[in-house]
């Protein structure tokens, strides 16, 4: 992490800014900054005004991971330091914690520096009166537009925490996050440029453009470039901006870059995070597929039909020799690893190298066995599976992968899954964000799930041919530069409703799925009748379109379409629905107390070794981000944690939430209750801790303290408590 300062200064130089630019000179270049206001927080740990004997710590919440500034107003003596920063312990790595001295008085403050997180902690000192704290939240000056809903709430959730991530990581350019390192990864780059068409207003395209204009760096991990270069990153930006002019005038660098700066068989060119096994040279080779499949077409379009000989000449000789080099009787495979890389066989079909008939057995022998990709690249291994026609199975990889960020009170998705590092440090990996931009919900379910995408430069012409699988309703809003474009999909045992509105000066090619139906019988648009097997009419505003493998088309202009499909839907599920969420009733626990069977300490964080208090208090303060934690050493019978709610209270649940150190969960627990501190109960309660969150359930009980014991061992992991919840 020491590279990052310099990895920064790289990238500001890569995208002409310069250090001497004020804030104001760098805006106008890449961006405008939306200013929200000020701000109230929604939970502050103590009520306010307050003021202590002892130095203490005030932490507040705000509705979702954003860009701000605190603000405190006061009253205390001069001379007196108060200290300001975010509970995201890695906003402290990138942005030193900002202090103030007291001029003596009645005195307001608002932070120099924005900052990201989800709470503000403000160090006040002993005798100094807060009055009130407040924030101003900025952020990039652009709308959430995009919408996806589903009667599966997993993918719901998914989607909106993938587009709160994506715009967490816009303002002067895409970063990988705002909290650690602010750097213009092209990694970060594409799948944040793929999320503004389908979630933001057309603001969000200048950050777009800039990243289609970046000149190239060979040096600057090339192998996201190279991810950028084709069909995910320039002609995407082409299909849905219709900008043709830009696309032009890159023409030159991506040729140049392709032909004879990108030099394959190289380690760190960087296609993904995640585990040692990537198999590079596959990789390498579909994306230059991919990429000059692009150039070829970029040629055309920019007057450049000479180069496309040659261009052509290179693609076959990736072509002709890729299953003679690659394939090992079952899945693609170099000899630069050992076991198949479920990244490398996705591409192969991605990039239309692998043969039909080939599929299934990558399927079986690789895409439902390996899970070596990153968060960042199963985008890929997804679209792979749904173009098989496996998107029951893409859907079911997701949830799954994502099981621990869906329930997880953090409104944004994260950096790797389960903050597992990769494979050669195997373990928790502290230093993650909790807030990547290169996660790829958004793109998965609105693009391929929903089946929304441009046909033609600027959406004169677009699809609808959704992918559904065993979701029965879906909504959609896909934000164009023609307007927005809405779909909705509404399954029954016998019919299969598609619902399109298209805009103003567009046409689309509406699919009925024949795999959502066991037996299909006809289809009637707007209430009449335009297929049956046989007859395929004509409908004012509508045509028949063809029928494939997959679907029943029919091209639309502007207007509603209500297609309907009749006959016996296939309603099957491999997946249960989510529980409804359930109000439940926190106790407030402002006043309470808690120890613990160490004392309170602090730990020494990240490459840079800051300090970050773990007392007992922290898993009270209503942060997720802040914890109790025991660092003495890892978990060991005998621990013990303690709560006294200051009076009797009648309970029947306990929430433990560790997710930020996902696995310092109990290995094995006892809970009990006393009145006194002193007298315990039987044990009400005993049981194992779970991955990230704990719940704890038992008939209704009554009592003033609450005492948590641990009962097991880990030879790996400490025991965290980041917050406590008792539920009425």
């Amino acid at each position: 992490m020491k590279l990052i300062p310099l990895l920064i200064l790289l990238t500001i130089a890569t995208l002409g800014f310069s250090q001497e630019q004020t804030l104001e000179e760098r805006l106008t270049k890449a961006s405008t900054i939306k200013d929200f206001g000020i701000k109230e927080y929604i939970y502050t740990s103590k009520d306010l005004p307050r003021v202590e004997n002892k130095s203490w710590t005030l932490v507040c919440q705000m509705p979702y991971n954003c860009h701000f500034q605190p603000i405190i107003e006061l009253e205390g003596n001069a001379g007196d330091s108060i200290y300001i920063n975010s509970s995201n312990p890695l906003v402290r790595y990138l942005t030193p914690t900002e202090s103030f001295a007291l001029v003596g008085g009645h005195q307001r403050y608002e932070a120099k520096n924005w900052i990201s997180g989800e709470g503000a902690m403000y160090t006040i000192p002993a005798g100094v009166t807060v009055k009130s704290v407040q924030y101003h939240q900025t952020g990039f000056d652009t709308e959430f537009i995009g919408s996806f809903e589903c009667n599966d709430n997993d993918y719901n959730i998914l989607w909106k925490k993938g587009a709160r991530t994506a715009y967490l990581c816009m303002r002067d350019w895409f970063y990988d996050c705002p909290d650690r390192e602010r750097v213009g990864f092209w990694g970060d780059g594409t799948p944040e440029l793929n999320q503004c068409f389908y979630a933001f207003d057309e603001k969000s395209h200048r950050l777009c453009k800039e990243l289609v204009l970046r000149p190239l760096d060979s040096t600057f991990y090339p192998g996201q470039q190279l991810e950028f270069l084709g069909e995910y990153g320039l002609w995407f930006y082409y299909l849905h901006s219709g900008d043709i002019e830009s696309i032009k005038s890159i023409y030159p660098q991506t040729k140049n870059f392709l032909f004879n700066t990108y030099k394959p068989g190289k380690k760190n060119q960087w296609y993904d995070w995640g585990k040692d096994n990537k198999d590079i040279a596959v990789i390498e080779s579909c994306f230059m597929y991919i990429d000059l499949g692009t150039l070829k077409k970029i040629a055309q379009l920019s007057g450049n039909d000479v180069d496309t000989i040659e261009i052509n000449q290179k693609m076959d000789s990736i072509k002709n020799s890729f299953n003679s080099r690659f394939w090992k009787n079952g899945f693609y495979m170099s000899d630069q690893v050992n076991d198949p890389d479920d990244r490398a066989n996705a591409m192969a079909i991605n990039a239309g190298l692998a043969d039909k008939e080939k599929w299934e057995s990558i399927y079986n022998n690789v895409l439902t066995k390996k899970t070596y990709s990153s968060s960042f690249f199963d985008r890929w291994v997804f679209e792979a599976l749904c173009s098989i026609g496996k998107e029951e199975y893409a859907l079911l990889r997701m949830y799954t992968r994502y099981r621990t960020m869906i329930p997880a009170t953090f409104s944004t998705l994260w950096e790797h899954y389960d903050r597992w590092w990769a494979s050669w440090v195997d373990s928790f990996d502290e230093g993650s964000s909790l807030n990547h931009g290169w996660n790829p919900p958004v793109i998965n379910l609105s693009q391929t799930i929903a089946g929304v995408s441009p046909i033609k430069p600027g959406w004169g012409k677009f699809q609808v041919l959704p992918k559904e699988a065993f979701l029965t309703q879906i909504k959609v809003v896909v934000p164009t530069i023609k307007g927005n474009v809405t779909a909705s999909i509404n399954k029954t045992a016998k019919q299969y409703q598609l619902r399109v509105i298209c805009p103003s000066n567009t046409e689309a090619v509406l699919g009925i799925p024949k795999k959502s139906f066991t037996t299909l019988q006809n289809i009637y648009i707007n209430g009449k009748l335009a297929w049956n097997g046989s007859l395929k009419k004509t409908i004012d505003g509508i045509t028949f379109a063809g029928e494939d493998e997959q679907y029943i088309m029919f091209l639309a202009g502007t207007g509603t379409w209500n297609v309907v499909g009749h006959g016996i839907v296939n309603m099957n599920s491999p997946k249960a629905l989510p529980e409804k969420e359930k109000k439940e009733i926190k106790l407030e626990k402002k006043d309470w107390t808690a120890t613990a069977s160490v004392p309170d300490s602090s730990y020494r964080f990240s490459g840079d070794n800051i300090p970050i208090p773990v007392p007992a208090e922290n898993a009270l303060d209503g942060d997720h981000w802040t914890a109790w934690r025991d660092m003495s050493k890892k978990q060991y019978p005998g621990q013990w944690f303690m709560v006294d709610m200051k009076k009797q209270e009648t309970f029947h649940k306990i929430v433990l939430d560790n997710t930020w150190a996902l696995w310092d969960t109990p290995k094995s627990y006892r809970v009990e209750i006393s009145d006194d501190g002193l007298q315990w109960s039987k044990t009400i309660a005993e049981g194992s801790g779970e991955l990230g969150i704990t719940n704890i359930i038992f008939p209704k009980k009554s009592g003033r303290y609450i005492k948590i014991s641990q009962l097991g061992s880990d030879e790996k992991y400490n025991w965290s408590i980041f917050e406590m919840d008792v539920i009425k």
